[in-house]
């Protein structure tokens, strides 16, 4: 099927903001508020990009079932016996119905409940009882694959598109920055849910901008101040900035508390990373853990589900630390997270409110250049994937590259 029409206000909106961040204009209210335009965000964005959808971490046994829900699509992701991973359209090819509503752990098969229809966890379909269909027929007859399936830092990505370009081309050089952390073998050790009323290109924005740390999360900001926060992007769908040096401030995070990625130079175990990755999730890179925020937006206006993860480098541990002592450094480290996601939250869910009122007074929000970087570059994101193509790099202004040097020179 086709993919929805752009509103024709779109495109005349859209030029304020896709020019130089000196001269342009942040995105219109409407963007985040008209019903018609965000069902064809999602279905062009979301239905054409790769996105992240789960962690391998949660799919690491035989077995593991998740179901995610983006705009109006509902996926089963599954371990099967081997250990791969799949995923499917969340539709029993019997009737139509939906096959699994919530994740699971040690599933031998997934079984419709209308008809008892059961697949097995590589999506195969395995029985109809009580008929019995031809081995022939049933060949036909497995769960609808989603077309693309990649794995990339501990992630599952997705792409609905079935002439979908590989990954690799969409991330750009970010994994050469995260080459030396052990992502793969990240060790899951929490989750919390939100349901955000925010639209999700809200969410992602306030991840990228650091202006606003000083105003929304006091505790914070005693050690992380707003010109910290330095440039560390390069060619590809994110955006990237980082916090170097890191000093101990006497909470959870502090570098005593475990071990780090062993891999890293000098310069990377003494920073702290950020990364959006266009177009839904958010990572934050520590020496020794990393935390995401995984958006995901549903069939209303100005309402997303959110996943936060915290995942420990692999061997955090330290060695002289009994498990619940360990346990409990972890848990204090997950509550000082969700402490400033909470803020976040309370930040977004009354911007959205002033957005449509903004709306209504045809205001524009506006940038300043300084800090607004990060924001400017992932709006063009959001503009250039309504038509399929990737950020127009003639709009992106030139940035500080000093830490990247940095980086470089400790690798040398």
């Amino acid at each position: 099927r086709g993919l929805p029409s752009v509103p024709p206000f779109v495109d005349e909106l859209a030029a304020m903001s896709a020019t130089r961040i000196e001269e342009a204009k942040s995105l219109h209210p409407a963007f985040y508020v008209d019903e018609a335009y965000l069902q064809a965000e999602r279905e062009r964005i979301f239905g054409t990009s790769w996105f992240a959808a789960a962690h391998t971490a949660e799919l690491s046994s035989p077995g593991d079932v998740k179901v995610v829900e983006v705009g109006g699509t509902s996926i089963v992701l599954t371990c099967d016996k081997h250990r791969r991973i799949h995923a499917f359209y969340n539709v029993c090819r019997h009737r139509g119905a939906r096959v699994c509503t919530t994740a699971a752990k040690g599933c031998k098969q997934l079984v419709c409940p209308y008809h008892w229809w059961a697949y097995r966890l590589d999506g195969s379909l395995k029985s109809t009882p009580p008929a019995a269909t031809p081995k022939d027929r049933k060949e036909t007859l497995g769960l609808q694959r989603v077309p693309g399936l990649e794995v990339f830092a501990g992630m599952v990505f997705l792409n609905q598109n079935p002439s979908h370009r590989p990954l690799r081309d969409q991330l750009g050089d970010l994994p050469a920055k995260l080459e030396r952390y052990d992502l793969d073998g990240l060790e899951l050790h929490d989750v919390r849910d939100y349901a955000i009323r925010g639209d999700w290109k809200l969410i992602a924005e306030n991840f990228v901008d650091f202006y606003h740390i000083n105003a929304v999360h006091p505790e914070l900001a005693r050690f992380s101040k707003v010109d910290d926060h330095l440039p560390y992007q390069g060619r590809g769908q994110y955006i990237g900035f980082v916090t170097a040096p890191l000093t101990d401030s006497g909470g959870p995070g502090d570098s005593h508390h475990f071990n780090r990625f062993e891999r890293l130079s000098n310069v990377e175990s003494e920073a702290a990373f950020f990364f959006q990755v266009f177009p839904n999730v958010s990572v934050t890179v520590y020496p020794h853990s990393v935390y995401t925020l995984m958006t995901f937006p549903t069939t209303e206006p100005g309402k997303t589900q959110e996943k936060l993860t915290l995942l420990m480098a692999p061997g955090a541990k330290k060695s002289a630390d009994p498990a619940d002592l360990y346990h409990e450094k972890c848990s204090n480290l997950m509550k000082f997270v969700t402490n400033i996601n909470d803020e976040d939250v309370e930040a977004i869910e009354n911007l959205q409110v002033g957005l449509y009122n903004a709306r209504d007074q045809g205001i524009h929000g506006e940038f300043i250049p300084k800090y607004d970087w990060t924001v400017h570059r992932f709006q063009n994101m959001v503009l250039n994937g309504l038509h399929g193509s990737p950020i127009d790099e003639t709009y992106m202004p030139t940035l500080d590259t000093a830490f990247e040097q940095q980086v470089l020179q400790g690798l040398s």
